[in-house]
């Protein structure tokens, strides 16, 4: 079983990671509402690339939850302090 410091250090990892993937989806939600000139095959390149960032982010979140819901077993004082 992982140690308290062990669930906060992924806990920390997961959160810098759900922020790239935030800028990410962002980035590239822009290219496609903005970018009028580009054919067809880059649009669905970006589009499936927008999905699979988006199912990256929903991993992240799902793991994210448990790790909390297990950082909550250990009890509620500082757990989350940066």
């Amino acid at each position: 079983m992982a140690t308290f410091h062990d669930l906060r250090l992924r806990r920390r990892e997961l959160l810098d990671e759900l922020e790239e993937l935030e800028e990410a989806v962002a980035e590239l939600t822009a290219i496609l509402h903005e970018a009028v000139e580009i054919d067809d095959e880059q649009r669905s390149e970006h589009h499936e690339r927008l999905v699979w960032l988006q199912r990256q982010q929903a991993g992240a979140l799902v793991v994210l939850s448990e790790t909390e819901r297990v950082l909550l077993t250990f009890g509620t004082d500082g757990w989350d302090d940066e």
